[in-house]
C-alpha cells in the first residue's frame, strides 16, 4: 500500500545501471514480484528467500499437479571437489536434500508451517560474506548457480532449504540459507494471512466468492468516479488522503496483508493493474480503501489501494514520500555524481563563465 511516485526510485536506479555498465553491483541478486517469476533476495543476516511461480497444473486446493517433477537438478561436481546446481524447482527440494545428504553434505530441511503450528522465530543464519567464493549463491553472467564446499557451508554449519507440503497454499518461496548446525530450527513460520483457514478448507468445495467486479486501478483524476460507481454496486469503499505529518496523525496501515488463499488476493498482479472486488477479496467487515496521492499531479503518482477492517479506516494518513523539491534535489545529486564519476566537469553555477 504506497502512494509514492511510482518509479522514482526505479528511475535513480536504471539510471545509475545504464551510466555504469563497467560497474556490476556488489553480490547482485534477480528480483522479480514474489509469487510472479523465480528471484532469490539475500537479505542480511537472514535465509535468502527465492520466491517461485506456482507449477502448470497445480490447483487451489493445495494438491500438487500429476506432472510435478520429483527428481533433484543434476549435481555437477567441480574439479576442487566444490558441488554445483541450479535453482531447484519447489517440488524438487526433498530429493535434492536427499541426493545432497549422500554426497555429504551438511544439509536440512526445514518445514514451513502456519504460526499456529510453529513458534520458532528463526534468524541467526550467514549474513553476506566480504568475498563473493564464500557466497552459497554464485552469480554469473547469463544465471546463477548453488555452490556448496567447505567455504560456502564451512564445518559446523548446515546448508538449510525451507519447504512448504501444502504448496501452492501460504507462502510460494524458497528459503535458502547457512546456519551453525546447533540453530536449524525445526520448522518455519508462515505468515500469509489466512493460512490456517485455507488448509482447513482445501479438502473442501471451493466457496462461490459471489458477483465479483473487475475495474482498472483509477488514475488520481478518476478516483471519483470509480468510488462513485463502486458505491452504487454496494461495495464498501473508502478515500483516505495523503497529508504532511502536520496536518494528519494517522500513521496509516493495518491493511489486510498477502493471503495464503490466491483468490482472496485483490490483485494477482504484480503491478495492480486490474482489481477484482468480491466478497473474498474484500470480506465482510472490511472496507476497501484507495490512498489518494497528497500531490495527485506530479508526474508518476499513483493512488495506493488497499484492504483493511473498516473500523480502522482514517480519513487521512501522513504521507512519507519526499516533496517534488527534495525530489529534484536528489535526481541532482545523482546526476552530479554520475558526471564525476564520468569525469565530466560539473557545469558551472548560473552568471558564471569559465575560461581556458
Amino acid at each position: 500500500m504506497s502512494t509514492r511516485p511510482s518509479g522514482f526510485e526505479d528511475r535513480l536506479k536504471a539510471a545509475l545501471l545504464a551510466r555504469f555498465p563497467e560497474v556490476p553491483p556488489a553480490a547482485p541478486a534477480r528480483s522479480f514480484a514474489r509469487r510472479f517469476g523465480i528471484p532469490l533476495a539475500v537479505g542480511v543476516a537472514t535465509a535468502c528467500v527465492v520466491a517461485v511461480m506456482a507449477l502448470p497444473g497445480s490447483t487451489r486446493n493445495g494438491s500438487l499437479p500429476a506432472e510435478a517433477p520429483s527428481s533433484a537438478p543434476e549435481i555437477k561436481k567441480d574439479p576442487d571437489g566444490s558441488l554445483r546446481f541450479k535453482l531447484p524447482e519447489h517440488d524438487q527440494i526433498p530429493a535434492l536434500v536427499d541426493r545432497l545428504k549422500k554426497l555429504g553434505v551438511q544439509v536440512s530441511l526445514v518445514p514451513k508451517r502456519p504460526p499456529s503450528q510453529c513458534s520458532e522465530l528463526g534468524g541467526g543464519y550467514r549474513g553476506p560474506e566480504a568475498g563473493p567464493e564464500a557466497e552459497v549463491m554464485q552469480h554469473g553472467d547469463d544465471d546463477s548457480d548453488f555452490k556448496v564446499n567447505a567455504k560456502t557451508v564451512p564445518p559446523g554449519y548446515t546448508l538449510t532449504f525451507t519447504w512448504a507440503d501444502y504448496h501452492p497454499l501460504g507462502d510460494q518461496g524458497i528459503g535458502v540459507g547457512v546456519i551453525e548446525s546447533s540453530k536449524v530450527p525445526s520448522c518455519s513460520v508462515d505468515f500469509y494471512e489466512g493460512l490456517d483457514e485455507a488448509l482447513k478448507a482445501r479438502s473442501e468445495p471451493p466457496k462461490d466468492p459471489g458477483r465479483t467486479i473487475e475495474i482498472p486501478a483509477p488514475k488520481p483524476d478518476e478516483l471519483s468516479e470509480v468510488v462513485r460507481s463502486l458505491q452504487e454496486q454496494g461495495v464498501s469503499v473508502a478515500v483516505t488522503e495523503k497529508k504532511p505529518a502536520s496536518e494528519c496523525t494517522h500513521v496509516g496501515g493495518g491493511y489486510r496483508g498477502p493471503q495464503a488463499d490466491r483468490e482472496a488476493e485483490l490483485s494477482r498482479e504484480p503491478m495492480r493493474s486490474t482489481l477484482k472486488i468480491n466478497s473474498k477479496t474484500v470480506p465482510p467487515g472490511y472496507t476497501l480503501v484507495f490512498s489518494k496521492p497528497a500531490r495527485p499531479s506530479s508526474p508518476g503518482a499513483t493512488v495506493g489501494v488497499g484492504v483493511k477492517e473498516t473500523s480502522k479506516v482514517t480519513p487521512c494518513e501522513i504521507d512519507f514520500s519526499p516533496s517534488d523539491e527534495e525530489r529534484a534535489r536528489l535526481e541532482a545529486e545523482l546526476e552530479a555524481k554520475i558526471k564525476e564519476h564520468q569525469g565530466i566537469p560539473a557545469a558551472p553555477p548560473a552568471g558564471t563563465s569559465s575560461s581556458r
